[in-house]
Parts: structure tokens; C-alpha cells; sequence
């Protein structure tokens, strides 16, 4: 005769075969790292995706968005040191790439992360307010030339913003911008509109987010004219010579299980598929691609190898 034991046994083992295979992982809430304050463009797109990730019941857990202000690397580092346990990520773009160039004693780079996975991209527009003496951004050129380093311009030194301005630099030779240390989006539109700044570099996101109170965008940075701000010019058809994009890239900390890494970009693959994130991706002037394992890893060093020498002209000389 079989033995009680013996049944229950068996029954807990027939439980857990049965068991679908992806089961175990999320095991509790899922922590995603916004290495910037609130309001700016990857803030907008993580909370979008923790929505959506809720709405749809995408995780199976809930998401949860945790903003670090200040510099990016502060966050980033949070994240580049954090217990590889499969539930904390980092969602971040160029200025991981960027950064790693111009402040390299940060010691925090793109390659001391698990890649998970790329979500849409987005293009930039230099801001002024809207009663700033600057007309046209070759006004705010023709400034920074005739009197190098006197326009304020508010970045995250070694991050979006500030490739933004050496690329408008290099782009109307012996024009220098001042730079200072502001932080994200969010808090480089306060530091405009509260007169600590001149001159500043939003998202083609930000800009949707934050036009209507008080700013002017001076130019476009993407290929083509933007959809949403066609009287806007493009860098290239002022004569600067360049196009200036970038994406928004999510990580997780090395040595993290492939099952988190893995089950991750699967979430998000399908969070960026639904009409919803599509139709978000196209309000907010951002591009909706994805990708995810080897497709991402070469994306990752194709654009660091291609920000590294403007970079360059950042980082401090030795």
C-alpha cells in the first residue's frame, strides 16, 4: 500500500513538471533604474512601459520606476554594482557610450552590463526661451564664436546634451559653448525657464512634452525634416554637417541569469509590438525598432564607435 507521504510526494512532483518553464522568473517586483530626474524622455518611456508592462499583464509582477538625479553615472553605477538577482535594470541611452569617453575615471561603461534589449529611438532639438534674443540657431552660433564660452548652456556633462552642443561646435568652427552641469531633461527645461541657462539640447520627446510652456527650438537634429515640427530645420540644412540620434538602451548587472535577461527583453519586445507603445513612440517623435541578444550587442558597439571621437573632444585633457 502506498503511503500518504508517499502520494503527496508524488503529487508535488507532478506539480511541478507540469510547471510552465518561465515560471520561476519574474519571482517579485521588477526594479528599473531612471539614472536622471523626473520628466525627461527616458523617464516618459519607462513609465509608459511599466504602464503598459501592468496593463497587459505583461510580467506576471509589477514594475517599478526608480529615478536617480544628478549625473547619469550615479545611476548607472547603482545598477553596474547591484546583486546580478534578475530583477533590477537600468534603462539609459548614448550617454552610457558617451560617457565612458569623457569621465572614464567614473569607471562605468556599456560593457560592465548584461544588454538586454534596444526600445525606439529619438532625435534632439537646442532650446532657447521663447524671449531669448537668439532668433535662429545661427544667432546662437554667431554669439558663441564672437565671444567664446559666454552662452550658459545647461547638459549632463558627457551625456546627450552636451554631444549635442560639441557636434553644433564642430559644426560652425570657433563657436564655444559655456557648459554646465544641470542633469536630464526635466531639469535642464526648469534651469531655462528659471534664467540659469541660455541655450540647452532637448529630445525631439521632451521638446512634445514641454513647448507650450515658454520655449523655442532653434533646429532638428534627425535625417529629415520632423513630422510633427515640419518648420523646424534640420542641423544639415543649416550647413552643419551632421545628423544626431539616439536610442533607448536597457541593461541589467553583469553576470545577471540569461533566464532574467532573456525573459526581460521578451517583455519588452512585446510591450513595444502592441499599438499602444507604438502609438506612444509616434506622439512622443520617437522611433519604435527593437532588438534584443547579438542584433543589440553590435548595435551597441557600432554606436560607440561612432560617438567615441566627438567624445573625445569632451574629455578632459591630460
Amino acid at each position: 500500500m502506498i503511503s500518504r507521504l508517499a502520494l503527496a510526494a508524488a503529487a508535488m512532483a507532478a506539480t511541478l513538471v507540469a510547471a510552465p518553464a518561465d515560471a520561476a522568473w519574474p519571482e517579485k517586483p521588477v526594479r528599473v533604474v531612471v539614472p536622471f530626474g523626473p520628466g525627461g524622455t527616458t523617464d516618459i518611456v519607462a513609465r509608459f512601459a511599466q504602464k503598459l508592462m501592468e496593463d497587459k499583464k505583461i510580467l506576471g509582477q509589477p514594475m517599478v520606476v526608480q529615478n536617480v538625479g544628478g549625473h547619469f553615472s550615479v545611476g548607472a553605477r547603482q545598477v553596474m554594482t547591484a546583486q546580478p538577482d534578475g530583477h533590477t535594470f537600468l534603462v539609459i541611452h548614448l550617454a552610457l557610450l558617451s560617457g565612458e569617453v569623457v569621465d572614464p575615471k567614473r569607471g562605468v561603461s556599456y560593457r560592465n552590463f548584461e544588454p538586454v534589449a534596444l526600445t525606439g529611438g529619438f532625435c534632439f532639438h537646442p532650446i532657447v526661451r521663447q524671449d531669448s534674443p537668439y532668433k535662429s540657431l545661427r544667432d546662437v552660433l554667431d554669439a558663441a564664436k564672437a565671444a567664446p564660452g559666454t552662452i550658459v548652456t545647461g547638459v549632463n556633462i558627457g551625456a546627450l546634451n552636451h554631444m549635442m552642443g560639441l557636434f553644433m561646435e564642430q559644426g560652425h568652427p570657433g563657436s564655444k559653448f559655456r557648459y554646465v552641469q544641470i542633469g536630464g531633461g526635466g531639469e535642464n527645461f526648469a534651469a531655462i525657464m528659471g534664467g540659469h541657462t541660455q541655450l540647452t539640447v532637448l529630445s525631439s520627446s521632451e521638446y512634445q512634452t514641454y513647448k507650450a510652456n515658454g520655449i523655442r527650438a532653434l533646429a532638428y537634429s534627425g535625417p529629415e525634416r520632423l513630422k510633427l515640427e515640419p518648420e523646424i530645420p534640420t542641423a544639415r540644412e543649416l550647413g552643419l554637417g551632421f545628423d544626431y540620434c539616439a536610442e533607448n538602451f536597457w541593461f541589467a548587472p553583469k553576470g545577471t541569469a540569461k533566464e532574467a535577461v532573456d525573459g526581460m527583453a521578451a517583455a519588452l519586445e512585446k510591450a513595444t509590438a502592441t499599438a499602444e507603445m507604438q502609438g506612444f513612440f509616434e506622439k512622443q517623435a520617437q522611433t519604435g525598432q527593437f532588438l534584443k541578444g547579438e542584433a543589440y550587442a553590435r548595435r551597441l558597439d557600432e554606436v560607440f564607435r561612432a560617438i567615441e571621437p566627438v567624445a573625445k573632444a569632451a574629455a578632459p585633457q591630460q
